[in-house]
This record gives C-alpha cells, sequence and structure tokens, in this order.
C-alpha cells in the first residue's frame, strides 16, 4: 500500500521537461512582444544580409565570414516599439529549436552589433553551414540554423546562441527561474 502510494505522489510531480515547458509557455503569454526568425521574417525587416567577418568566432572558434542580417533592424521591423521597451527595462529571451534559451536586457543587446547569420558566407554551393565540432558531438546545418553572433569579440557575454527560432521580449519583472 505505501509503494503505491508513493507512485501516485511521484506520477503527480511534474517532470523537470514540464517545468521548463510550463515557464517557457508562461513566458510566451506574458511576453510584451515577440517575433519569429525565418527566412520570410529576416527578409521583411527591409535590410539586405550582409557579408561580414567574426573574430574568433564562439561556435567554430575560429575567423568566420558569414551571411548575417541586423539585430537591430530584424527588431524594429518586427517590433516598433522596441526601444521604448529597452528603456523601460525589457528583457530579451533567445527561443532555441533545441529549448535553449538565454537572456539579457534588451538595453544591453540593442545597438551592440549583433547579427543574425544565416549562412557561411565561404561555403561551397549547396552547403550553408560546415559541420562544426561542440563538446562531445558534431552539430550539422540543421543543428546551427540561425545563429546570433556579434560583430566584435569583445562581448563574450552576450547570448550566442544557433538554432534561434523566436526572440521574445519580456516585462523587465519577467520571472525567469530555471
Amino acid at each position: 500500500m505505501r509503494r503505491s502510494a508513493l507512485l501516485l505522489c511521484l506520477s503527480l510531480l511534474p517532470a523537470a521537461g514540464a517545468v521548463k515547458t510550463n515557464q517557457l509557455a508562461y513566458q510566451k503569454v506574458s511576453a510584451l512582444a515577440q517575433a519569429r526568425v525565418t527566412p520570410v521574417s529576416l527578409q521583411a525587416s527591409g535590410v539586405a544580409p550582409e557579408a561580414v567577418t567574426i573574430p574568433n568566432e564562439y561556435l567554430y572558434e575560429r575567423d568566420l565570414r558569414v551571411r548575417a542580417y541586423s539585430l537591430d533592424a530584424f527588431l524594429k521591423a518586427r517590433i516598433p516599439d522596441i526601444e521604448a521597451l529597452a528603456r523601460q527595462g525589457a528583457i530579451v529571451k533567445f527561443l532555441c529549436i533545441d529549448g535553449y534559451a538565454p537572456t539579457a536586457r534588451l538595453s544591453d543587446v540593442l545597438g551592440q552589433g549583433g547579427l543574425i547569420a544565416v549562412a557561411d558566407a565561404d561555403a561551397p554551393a549547396g552547403v550553408v553551414w560546415p559541420d562544426a565540432p561542440y563538446k562531445n558531438t558534431v552539430l550539422g546545418a540543421g543543428n546551427i540554423g540561425n545563429y546570433l553572433v556579434w560583430r566584435a569579440a569583445s562581448f563574450p557575454a552576450k547570448p550566442q546562441p544557433w538554432g534561434l527560432d523566436t526572440v521574445y521580449i519580456l516585462p523587465a519583472n519577467a520571472n525567469l527561474s530555471k
């Protein structure tokens, strides 16, 4: 009898994944704004992609020339009041396809040279991103996808996620507990 009661209690506890999913769902609802990062939304930002060399790029650990869109231009095109939200202390959350979701103060991100990289500018035809070694695995182009990089290497504390799917703007008082 005790064992079955314990199993029942354990089955009622949320799994760690469910907790994270619930937190993300809550933040989606409480978001002040959001912008999906797709080829169409990037083109609709009204700014053409540019080829930019990222010195000692984080993932590839070498100078890397990328084809990229300005993060500021993308956010301003998708979220017209983005600068006012930054002044109000809003937080930016970068949700990635693998569930990784780094955050930063929006005011620390705007105007700092953020780029949404969409491809290796020097990759051979038909290759978007070359494979990249990461920890104990190798990331393929499908895992890298849209990738947030910074023009200057002087911003190592800024988020540099790959697989970028959606940018959420959250209120300054958003609960970001993990």
